[in-house]
């Protein structure tokens, strides 16, 4: 015997089921519109407004000016544009032009004098103990520097390379330590 289970409830409601009766959730999703219904709403909505903004109404309506002020204003418009053409003909004009420049004597600069320059050192690493210091200052020797280690009040070991008076040899050597991978600070020493 065939059984109708469309009229029948279901009684066997297992842990995924909803404890919301099943009318309650027909009646959401009734109230609740399709994604496809708020797509064509906004497609309407947006031809909407562009008829609107863009309103093809003819243009009021400008009586044509009279013949003989057609003729007065436009022909002084053609004069003055020939002679702009006849002003402004780079083309031509430049060529038949000869610039004649003026000797002006070359700038020699005044040396600085060695006497005032200041002096600077290279600091290229800082310690906290002296054996490490004096391992990086055994490493820059082989670059082929004289390096010192200063030390100071709180217990820090500095290394430095210098004093530079040539700013030359200075760029020199802060690009040589540079490419090894060692960071510099430039100290200008007091005077």
């Amino acid at each position: 015997m065939a059984r109708d289970f469309a009229s029948k409830p279901s009684t066997n409601r297992g842990a995924g089921a909803s404890m919301i009766p099943q009318e309650e959730t027909e009646e959401v999703a009734r109230k609740e519109l399709p994604a496809w219904s708020w797509l064509i709403f906004g497609v309407v909505l947006g031809f909407g407004l562009a008829r609107w903004v863009d309103d093809d109404r003819p243009a009021p309506y400008i009586p044509p000016a009279p013949a003989d002020l057609l003729e007065q204003t436009v022909a002084p418009a053609q004069e003055q544009s020939d002679q702009e053409r006849q002003r402004y003909d780079f083309y031509n004009l430049l060529p038949e032009q000869e610039v004649v420049m003026e000797h002006v004597p070359e700038y020699k600069s005044t040396p600085r004098d060695s006497e005032n320059s200041p002096e600077y050192d290279l600091q290229i690493g800082s310690f906290k103990a002296k054996p490490d210091a004096e391992r990086f200052m055994d490493r820059v020797k082989e670059m082929g520097f004289k390096p010192r280690i200063l030390t100071s009040e709180n217990g820090w070991y500095r290394v430095r390379i210098g004093p530079f008076k040539d700013r030359r040899k200075l760029n020199k050597a802060q690009d040589r330590v540079t490419r090894a991978k060692m960071q510099t600070l430039l100290i200008r020493l007091p005077q």
